[in-house]
């Protein structure tokens, strides 16, 4: 209610107050007091309860034509009142205190039927609801997407269980709080990070990539609707399940290979290739995930100069700040291979500076030397790993047919516990 209604209420009130007092005391000392406040009592009774119970049903109300039904029947019901209240008033009245206070009680009904009329009358339309240009979500809903539950949290957001109702499909939807002034190492704030995960991702279509089907932004929250996958990714797996059978290493190395030279030949670099951006299906099949930081076109956000990546899994020439391209991925591709073949990771480290030491000076250590494994993987590895770019496998497809042309004997079952780490 606005401050002058509040006030005109107040008004009306004292207003009828005043009338009630001034009846009360010219009729008591004729008809007594007793049926003076009777009188007044049930005349203020009837009118309030008639006014009360018609206000509140336009209150509940939300429809125009019936304001205007309740508005009418309001005032009909207070001038009716009046009428009858005025009438019985004239006829008790004039028989016992005269023609003089008939016309006081008279006065008193008309005030007060007047101003309930009044009140009535002058009732402004509810007020319409202000327009919002991007109203919240509710707490179950992303924009059009429902929301069924919780996949995990993160640092960089939370990945929700979600439902697509337009075409009725699961999905995930990775959200984020985003931050404009807040950059990470990469040199990128959240927003742009995040904006550029969707635009990379969004541009690839195959079967060893992890779909984006939408973004958006609400009230300063970001989310990319995804492929929903019901496996883990490739670092659970491999702490759970400990070093894989050499049958389903070159598996999933395949999958993530044959993904990669997808992304290559559209231009993009992903730069952070490690376990847990390597989703896994049901079936055992691996998705590349997570391209937050993957470069585009040629194009980069990141500054000169600055380290992107993880640091057991980067490159020389991304520990040096350097320009890369797609041989980069096939660097981190070779430490996953030594990862799953080993179940440790080339060079270990106190911290990052040990690690890029390690990276940049020291030889790649032979996955033979430190696990079970045929020595043919050796020269594979090694060639992933190269100091140098050009040394390298010059294609993702390269690499996967080195790794096909392995021989081994199948049934490998040994396991132990691999630290897969982030």
């Amino acid at each position: 209610m606005k401050p002058i209604r509040r006030v005109a209420y107040l008004i009306v009130a004292a207003w009828l107050a005043v009338q009630a007092v001034v009846y009360l005391r010219e009729n008591a000392t004729v008809t007594g007091p007793l049926s003076a406040i009777t009188l007044v009592a049930s005349t203020l009774a009837l009118g309030l309860c008639v006014v009360t119970l018609l206000y509140a049903k336009m209150e509940w109300s939300d429809q125009p034509a019936i304001h205007g039904i309740a508005r009418g029947a309001w005032t009909a019901g207070v001038l009716l009142l009046a009428g009858t209240t005025m009438a019985q008033s004239f006829i008790q009245n004039d028989a016992a205190i005269g023609l003089a206070a008939t016309v006081t009680a008279l006065w008193f009904i008309l005030s007060f039927g007047s101003a309930c009329a009044a009140l009535v009358i002058a009732r402004p339309a509810p007020p319409r609801p202000a327009a919002s240009p991007t109203p919240a979500a509710p707490a179950n809903r992303i924009g059009k997407y429902e929301i069924r539950g919780q996949l995990g949290r993160g640092a960089m957001g939370t990945v929700h269980d979600g439902w697509d109702p337009v075409i009725g499909r699961r999905v995930a939807i990775k959200t984020i709080l985003l931050s404009h002034e807040d950059t990470d190492t990469s040199g990128l704030n959240s927003a742009a990070r995040f904006r550029q995960e969707a635009q990379a991702a969004g541009r690839l279509l195959h079967p060893n990539i992890v779909s984006v089907f939408d973004y958006g932004e609400i009230d300063g929250t970001a989310h990319i609707v995804m492929e929903f996958l019901d496996g883990p990714t490739l670092g659970a797996w491999l702490t759970q399940q400990g070093r894989p059978q050499l049958s389903d290493i070159v598996r999933i190395m395949d999958d993530i290979l044959t993904g990669l030279a997808y992304c290559h030949e559209q231009n993009v670099v992903h730069r952070d290739i490690k376990p847990a951006n390597i989703m896994l299906t049901r079936q055992g099949r691996a998705k590349i995930a997570d391209f937050g930081i993957a470069r585009m076109d040629g194009g980069s956000l990141t500054q000169t100069g600055m380290i992107t990546g993880t640091a057991a899994y980067m490159s020389p020439e991304q520990f040096r700040g350097e320009p890369v391209d797609a041989r980069t991925d096939i660097y981190a591709c070779g430490v996953l291979l030594f990862l799953m073949l080993t179940g440790q990771r080339p060079f270990i480290g106190g911290g990052v500076t040990e690690i890029m030491g390690k990276v940049l000076s020291s030889d790649v250590p032979a996955p033979s030397e430190h696990a079970a494994v045929p020595p043919a993987f050796d020269a594979v590895v090694k060639r992933a790993m190269a100091k140098r770019p050009d040394e390298r496998f010059p294609t993702a497809t390269a690499f996967a047919s080195a790794l096909r042309a392995v021989k081994f004997e199948t049934g490998d079952d040994t396991t132990r516990a691999i630290q897969a780490g982030r």
